[in-house]
């Protein structure tokens, strides 16, 4: 049997996660992790101690990229925050027969992505599997969506509704969210794609005990082929919020009074923009204080259709074990390696990750302390 090699392309907190969890996975006999920065990578194998190898390598490089395939069985992308042209090393990944999965969540990039008939031409002939947006969202968020589908005659509409931990202190994970939730909403709506200002629409979500109402805001629907997945489907929206409501105002404001922009301003002499200004201040220390550990943060579901000819609603809540959101990232990123690997796939070509089976991903993530939660209602539609 021919020895199965994973390419593990960024070794920041997601990628050392995925290492790991590679690791653990007997099907894979060899890691190799790389990053821009050769000092991370090196880092991060010696740190795991195994059959892991580390190589310098900038994806945005083609030939850099086409020289890091020899070998390889599969090409996991965790390197972040994404850039908005992952086409380019998809093509080369594919180019050279290795299939391909990464964890972006860009809603501009994965449009251009799923777009592309070329690379799913070219990934059937080549007959590799391509999983763009295998994260935990998109990517969980749409495995979820897709277990509840299966207990509907049809499906109507769909509401993702996510709570972030307010606690997180990285300055490129509050730009990314900074630009998140200003830029304009795009959801999909009687039919047809629109968009909202940034956080112009909210919910206040009710989650079971102990958490009860979130308020939470339409931001852009990262899991865009949700629309074209499902027929009949009337709405499709993304909504999010944090574990901590005082988070939420704070971002808010600074959005509505421009705070957000990545234009960059000269001032004394020095150039910045006022989200890297943002992002500064929330990724710095709380007056009075850190906040408390928000514990396990909630993610829901909802799910409308009809079932046995009556209008139904599903609600799936699901939380992580408190401090594992990368580690939730990393195992539904390594699930999908492993279906590329033994070809447990519909068939070649770029596949959403709704259109997989989510049996091996809902054990997965029971197996790593997800609880779920199922509420089933019937509904009067209007």
């Amino acid at each position: 049997m021919p020895e199965i090699t994973a390419l593990l392309i960024g070794c920041g907190t997601v990628g050392t996660a995925t290492a790991r969890l590679l690791l653990e996975d007997s099907r894979f006999q060899h890691i190799i992790v790389a990053d821009r920065l050769v000092s991370q990578a090196d880092s991060l194998a010696e740190a795991l101690d195994g059959r892991v190898t580390a190589v310098q390598l900038d994806c945005r490089q083609e030939d850099q990229a086409a020289a890091a395939l020899t070998g390889v069985s599969v090409v996991l992308n965790t390197a972040g925050p994404f850039s908005r042209d992952t086409l380019s090393l998809m093509r080369t990944v594919v180019e050279a027969g290795v299939p391909y999965a990464d964890i972006n969540d860009d809603v501009e990039a994965l449009q251009r992505v799923f777009e592309s008939e070329y690379l799913d031409s070219l990934a059937k002939h080549r007959g590799v599997g391509v999983l763009p947006g295998l994260g935990a969202s998109p990517g969980q968020t749409n495995v979820v969506a897709r277990h509840m589908a299966g207990r509907m005659d049809v499906v109507e509409e769909v509401r993702f509704f996510l709570v972030n931990d307010a606690t997180y202190r990285s300055e490129a994970v509050w730009r990314h969210r900074l630009a998140l939730f200003g830029q304009p909403a795009l959801l999909y709506d009687r039919g047809r794609w629109t968009e909202s200002p940034g956080m112009s629409e909210y919910q206040d979500v009710a989650f079971p005990a102990p958490w009860g109402n979130i308020r939470c805001y339409t931001v852009g629907l990262e899991t865009v082929t949700i629309p074209r997945s499902f027929g009949g489907l009337r709405h499709a929206s993304l909504w999010r919020g944090f574990s901590d409501p005082a988070t939420t105002e704070t971002l808010k404001s600074l959005i509505d009074a421009g705070f957000a922009s990545d234009q960059t301003l000269t001032v004394d002499g020095v150039s910045v923009s006022p989200a890297a200004m943002s992002a500064a201040v929330l990724a710095g220390p709380r007056p009075g204080g850190e906040s408390a550990d928000p514990g396990r943060l909630p993610r829901q579901v909802r799910v409308k259709g009809i079932r046995n000819g009556r209008p139904t609603e599903l609600t799936m809540t699901y939380s992580f074990p408190p401090g594992d959101i990368a580690l939730a990232t990393a195992s539904c990123l390594v699930v999908g390696a492993g279906l590329l690997v033994s070809r447990e796939l519909p068939g070649p070509g770029v596949l959403a990750p709704e259109a997989l089976d989510p049996a091996p991903f809902m054990w997965d993530m029971e197996s790593r302390g997800v609880h779920f939660k199922l509420e089933d209602s019937a509904s009067t539609r209007t």
